[in-house]
């Protein structure tokens, strides 16, 4: 496997690309000139997969009358074993952020993936435009490293640091500007869908398929309220509120469901016994979830008046601050409970006075591994269309109260995301898009072509379940399916229901019965004497892919989680 991938690295993007396209721009709703069929070049394989790559050049607006540049947006395309190369549908994927590659999604997971919808289909990946390998990238900074010791500086206390959050967000917002340059007021999620269109043109599919993750939500709903009529299958999983993502200063909905989340990890600990490997006091065997939980708040708070200075050589050493902690440990976990034996060993180690470890595993070297652009600021600013003079909150004063008027619906996250109304009050870039959403009772349900599929679990911690729902009413005819799990979508703990329920919408157009619930099987915190329930080698084999597929960090924190 690991020659594939390094094969797969070496021929990528040589691919022979599609036509350069015309200069009739796409107006409102309308459709581009039909591009010439893509050309694929053989790209390695992955798990006996045969993959191939591509590129197709999409104009820099679809909206109106541009100048000729263009974004060249690159893809790749796992077949399926028994899928007709010519004809066969494809699957689109995104797998969230904004700003997160959904070319390494699918060369991560592909497999995986592959397992759930059956082989009958292709699994299509791009990089959308600003994001990975796109040319060119969202780029605010001159360097990868003038980005990570920017964002390693980011001031967090809204109240003591206000003043320095509203001058680092003039000059992020003017800085972005200017390395973006034009096509930077091109780079948002309504031109995003309108290249999906261009890319199912160049293959030939008249209909979207597609399943999207948290972000992939956001771009999946916007393109069934703009393109309703092309909407073939379309999953999303793990549904943002459009309504928040493009007319909010704050999102106030995004974390109702945080501190639920966490404390589902403290019940999940304490059920599993010794099997969960955090005791903060040694010798000691919680037996009370509100005790552990009491034990872990007493040291959050402890560490929020006094870090831990960590020093382990000249050349490495810092601190483990509540900020930290949280948002580098904590938060992360939350999204994929597969990894919470890890974080329970690491809390472990530092609430027993091994700080070591917690240190290695949260510091702040994570921005240089996961920001690798700019795209997400990018994206999530140039969505809003309430920025710059038409944001609604301008002024240290005016948003130091708005803010501190909010409930706190996170007593773990609330305080490091309302920075973003800063962002948006000085964002220079003017809003170049038309795109409202359209959620019901306030407008009428959306009426696709085929009906979408709404997927959840029950306890989100950054896309909660009241938001798929919202979405599940504003889609006429829609399928709903709640996973009675913690985590961020349902590919974050195993399912075999869910992923039935996939595969059958996918293959037959079958949508779940209503009220339809999933469970999981897995649990948060295994024991290694229990023995596998799953009889059949097929859904052995499933499992085991589902397993891999939770276990995948594949997450971008959404940009307003880390202010500018």
């Amino acid at each position: 496997m690991a020659s594939s991938l390094a094969l797969l690295l070496s021929y990528a993007w040589l691919a022979i690309i599609a036509s350069c396209l015309g200069q009739d721009s796409q107006i409102a709703l309308g459709f581009q000139s039909i591009p010439k069929a893509l050309e694929w070049m053989d790209c390695g394989e992955i798990d006996n997969h045969m993959l191939e790559c591509s590129e197709i050049h999409v104009p820099m607006d679809h909206f109106s009358k541009a100048s000729g540049q263009a974004f060249r947006i690159p893809l790749i395309r796992m077949l399926g074993r028994t899928a007709s190369r010519t004809d066969g549908k494809h699957i689109l994927l995104n797998p969230g952020g904004p700003g997160g590659s959904s070319v390494d999604f699918l060369k991560g997971r592909g497999a995986q993936l592959t397992q759930i919808v059956g082989e009958d289909f292709h699994l299509l990946s791009f990089d959308p435009r600003a994001v990975g390998r796109s040319k060119p990238r969202g780029k605010c900074y001159t360097s990868d490293k003038a980005r990570a010791d920017w964002f390693s500086t980011n001031p967090w206390d809204l109240e003591c640091q206000a003043g320095e959050m509203y001058t680092r967000a003039e000059n992020i917002a003017r800085a972005c500007e200017d390395m973006m340059g034009e096509q930077g007021k091109f780079i948002n999620t309504p031109q995003t869908a309108a290249d999906m269109n261009l890319i199912l043109d160049a293959i030939r599919q008249e209909e979207l398929y597609f399943w999207g993750f948290s972000y992939g939500t956001t771009l999946g709903q916007t393109y069934a309220q703009m393109y309703p009529n092309r909407v073939g299958r379309l999953i999303i999983d793990g549904v943002s509120n459009l309504e928040e993502w493009y007319g909010l200063a704050t999102f106030q909905e995004a974390l109702i469901d945080t501190d639920r989340v966490l404390s589902g990890f403290f019940e999940e600990c304490v059920k599993a016994g010794e099997a969960c490997p955090f005791q903060p006091t040694k010798g000691e065997l919680f037996t009370s979830t509100t005790d552990l939980q009491s034990s872990f708040n007493e040291f959050l708070h402890k560490l929020d008046e006094e870090p831990i200075p960590i020093y382990i050589n000249v050349s490495d050493y810092g601190s483990i601050t509540r900020r930290s902690l949280i948002s580098n440990g904590i938060f992360p976990a939350l999204y994929r409970p597969i990894s919470w034996p890890g974080l329970a060993r690491n809390l472990n180690e530092l609430l027993n006075g091994n700080y070591t470890p917690a240190y290695k595993a949260y510091s702040d070297d994570w921005i240089s591994l996961v920001m690798r652009d700019d795209s997400g600021t990018l994206i999530q600013l140039n969505d809003n269309i309430k920025t710059g003079k038409d944001a609604p909150l301008h002024g240290i004063h005016d948003i130091r109260n708005h803010t501190s008027s909010l409930p706190e619906l996170s007593s773990l996250m609330s305080r490091y995301t309302s920075a973003g109304a800063y962002n948006l009050a000085s964002w220079t870039i003017p809003t170049t898009h038309r795109f409202h959403p359209r959620y019901s009772p306030d407008s009428p349900p959306t009426k696709t072509s085929y009906p979408i599929l709404v997927l959840s679990t029950s306890w989100d911690p950054i896309c909660p379940l009241i938001s798929a729902k919202k979405a599940h009413r504003s889609f006429e005819g829609a399928g709903f399916l709640e996973q009675k799990s913690y985590g961020h979508s349902t590919i974050s703990m195993p399912s075999l229901c869910t992923a039935k329920y996939v595969r059958q919408y996918f293959s037959e157009g079958k949508l779940p019965e209503p009220g339809t619930m999933c469970g999981i099987d897995s649990e948060y915190f295994p024991n290694p004497t229990s023995l596998p329930l799953v009889q059949t080698k097929e859904d052995q084999e499933l499992l085991y892919s589902l397993r891999l597929l939770a276990s995948y960090d594949f997450t971008i924190h959404p940009s307003w989680l880390h202010s500018n």
